[in-house]
């Protein structure tokens, strides 16, 4: 029997969900670093932060694809595998014999420098006994040493070995060390919707809300590439807020600019490429071939970008109507001047390459749309979209054949 079973399947995808929500956290940490601070993926806990003076917060994070009768994700329970792991983890990292933290003070000493932090999607409930107990210690309403005994309590009425082994961790730790930790620890739950909390960490760098999207999807697909460059260097991913200032500042700079942002959307390329009009004026000059996919798929998407771009921007309110007209007079100008000069005075011998030397020549102008230039791509989009309407064309009966 081939083939995975559906069980095996989840899995794979719960663990997929898992390291991207790892990731966005981390995105979401990178985006809020003040001055001074580091933050990394992977290198002291799942996500850590360092701070100037030296001190550091432990971050676990626990993801789960389970929603309840609400559609919302499972609570984290008492006896939760994901809560009595973490406290496991930390807790030998806190007697850690590799790190010299086999004594008493030199737990102490990492722990008073150490903060500890479990962020999940998971819900957080007054039914999660364990979590109420740990409340209630940090309050002052109940000791430390009835706090231990909650825990014991819980290991008692569980059947589960490995909650077990996870529980005993936790016991091995001395009183003093034990009450330490206990106090630096933190929760963050219910942080499910991670993407829009970067969003809203974007908004608050004072960026306005028609380009939050493009500031993300730039920082996430920089940092991404990055990062795996730096794993695969065999590096650590720490990013300090002065390096994440340099690297990735500009991204937030062009979105305040005040200039228009041209973006790159997925074309929806149509199904008859040779239909389009552009595309038979430039096979009628030979100036593609008609069999020469790559170039159809190139120019289609070049139009498609410049006409993308036009609505997204006319829809976000950045340019008006009359800055298209605008920018559809200079073209039509740059084009007419090229035409004139081609077509005037005794008949061209080789109309062909007259065409094709109109076409060459607007190929390299740049458009202007509310006094911004467009990039040379977009800009011979821009023609290329004349072209198919058509209101320009390139050989000298070009009205009588296309419209």
């Amino acid at each position: 029997m081939s083939g995975r079973s559906r069980v095996e399947t989840t899995s794979a995808e719960d663990q997929s969900i898992g390291f991207d929500y790892q990731y966005y956290y981390f995105l979401n940490e990178l985006l809020n670093l003040k001055s001074g601070q580091v933050v990394g993926l992977e290198v002291l806990d799942d996500v850590h932060i360092e701070r100037p003076d030296g001190s550091y917060l432990l971050i676990q994070l626990k993801h789960t694809v389970q929603r309840n009768a609400q559609d919302l994700p499972i609570n984290l329970t008492t006896m939760d595998s994901d809560l009595w792991k973490s406290f496991s983890n930390w807790c030998k990292v806190i007697a850690d014999p590799a790190e010299g933290r086999v004594t008493v003070p030199s737990q102490l000493a990492f722990i008073e420098k150490t903060g500890f932090l479990l962020a999940s999607n998971k819900s957080d409930n007054d039914k999660n006994t364990m979590l109420v107990s740990i409340d209630a210690f940090k309050a002052g309403t109940k000791t430390h040493a009835e706090l231990v005994a909650d825990v014991t309590s819980l290991k008692a009425q569980s059947k589960d070995a490995t909650i077990h082994g996870y529980i005993d961790d936790v016991l091995k730790l001395d009183p003093t060390v034990s009450q330490r930790f206990f106090s630096q620890l933190r929760f963050a739950l219910g942080r499910d919707q991670i993407i829009d909390e970067c969003k809203t960490s974007i908004a608050e760098k004072q960026i306005d809300a028609s380009r939050i999207d493009d500031v993300f999807h730039a920082i996430d697909s920089e940092i991404r590439q990055n990062s795996y460059t730096t794993v695969k260097a065999g590096k650590k991913i720490t990013i300090s807020f002065e390096e994440f200032t340099r690297k990735y500042r500009r991204h937030f700079d062009k979105a305040r600019s005040g200039g228009l942002l041209f973006r790159k959307f997925p074309p929806v390329l149509p199904d008859n490429l040779l239909g389009q009009t552009f595309i038979k004026q430039l096979v009628d000059i030979d100036d593609i071939s008609d069999n020469n996919i790559e170039f159809h798929t190139k120019f289609t998407t070049r139009r498609l970008h410049f006409r993308d771009n036009l609505e997204r921007l006319i829809q976000d309110g950045d340019i008006t109507q009359s800055d298209i007209d605008e920018l559809e007079e200079e073209a039509s100008a740059m084009w007419e001047g090229k035409f004139l000069e081609a077509y005037s005075g005794p008949q061209a011998t080789d109309e062909v390459a007259s065409a094709r030397a109109i076409v060459g020549d607007l190929r390299q102008r740049k458009l202007t749309l509310a006094s911004q230039a467009m990039p040379i791509p977009m800009s011979n989009g821009g023609f290329y979209d004349l072209s198919d309407r058509p209101v320009i064309g390139w050989l000298s009966n070009w009205k009588d054949r296309y419209k």
